[in-house]
């Protein structure tokens, strides 16, 4: 027999469970719980399937999720090294007057521009 995942223990103590509390035989078959229920083996089945369904369309979201979480992180690191380097851009401009230079500039331009 193969061995059984915590998830399918869980599912077959629950199912036992309630079962017992709704009056099931042990080892009831789909059709006799269906019938029980009051709804055909169609119904029965078309129940399960979107059930699994749904559990796999939020098993997709959830790693969507996840996904979106790390390329986050990542993000975050980044926008953290560029800002850093900004500030040591920053700094090295003041140190070596870029601003100056760069504003002395625009006056030069600006008066050529009032010459002509």
């Amino acid at each position: 027999m193969e061995e059984l995942t915590p998830e399918e223990i869980k599912l077959l103590i629950k199912a036992s469970q309630l079962a017992r509390e709704k009056g099931i035989k042990q080892g009831a078959s789909v059709k006799e719980i269906c019938k029980i229920a009051g709804i055909s083996r169609k119904t029965g089945y078309q129940w399960l399937k979107d059930e699994e369904a749904s559990i796999k369309k939020k098993e997709q979201e959830f790693q969507k999720f996840v996904h979106l979480k790390v390329d986050h992180q990542k993000l975050l690191q980044k926008h953290a090294r560029l800002q850093f380097e900004n500030e040591g851009i920053h700094i090295a401009m003041e140190i070596h007057g870029v601003d100056e230079a760069i504003k002395k500039k625009l006056d030069m331009s600006q008066k050529k521009k009032r010459k002509s």
